[in-house]
């Protein structure tokens, strides 16, 4: 793992913003693929989807091209994935209880959960300890991540839920950018297509 990394959210979200930009139509697609998953599911799935998602976005940050095919990889893991998402949202309706606050502290804490658990091959109490580990060292500055991140998905609410298609694939790869710069990916590509380089 990478030390002292300066915790910077908004140029994760920007580096976010960008390799959106690189392929909107294959993330505006697996978005839709995935929140309609969720959906149907009653959100029993939510965990999974997101699991796959981080393996879409690994692919597209290490060899440079897009797998709709990792977005189902990322059900292999399907009960780590499932006991990650019903954890954290246990330990955040516990923040609730107390205030809003404690909210976005545990939304920060878990915030690479799914990548430790999908990159680094992680139990999902590892994987959410890890991420945890990592959070702790900046908390306050991955605080402010999570709280960005959640203004900007309420803001893809808002616009008529179709906004979610383009905030949730760009969230996701704000997570994955910092995944990136605070962890460093395990992975190795084995296909020469060669690394997106986000400034």
């Amino acid at each position: 793992m990478a030390a002292n990394v300066s915790v910077t959210p908004g140029r994760w979200i920007g580096m976010g913003w960008r390799l959106f930009k690189e392929d909107v139509g294959n993330f505006i697609l697996v978005a839709l693929i995935g929140l309609a998953l969720m959906n149907f599911s009653a959100f029993v799935v939510t965990g999974p989807v997101f699991a796959g998602f981080f393996l879409v976005v690994r692919r597209r940050m290490l060899e440079g091209r897009t797998d709709l095919n990792d977005l189902f990889a990322g059900f292999s893991p399907f009960i780590d994935a499932l006991l990650i998402s019903l954890l954290t949202a246990i330990f955040m309706l516990g923040g609730f209880a107390l205030c809003i606050v404690p909210i976005f502290i545990v939304a920060g804490f878990y915030l690479f959960s799914y990548l430790f658990l999908v990159d680094r091959k992680l139990s999902f109490w590892d994987a959410m300890e890890s991420s945890r580990k990592v959070v702790a060292q900046n908390l306050i500055g991955y605080t402010m991540f999570a709280v960005l991140l959640a203004l900007l998905n309420f803001l893809g609410l808002l616009l008529a839920v179709v906004g979610l298609l383009v905030t949730v694939p760009i969230s996701v790869a704000a997570v994955a950018a910092a995944y990136k710069e605070a962890v460093g990916f395990a992975y190795q590509p084995v296909e020469a297509h060669g690394p997106i380089h986000i400034p």
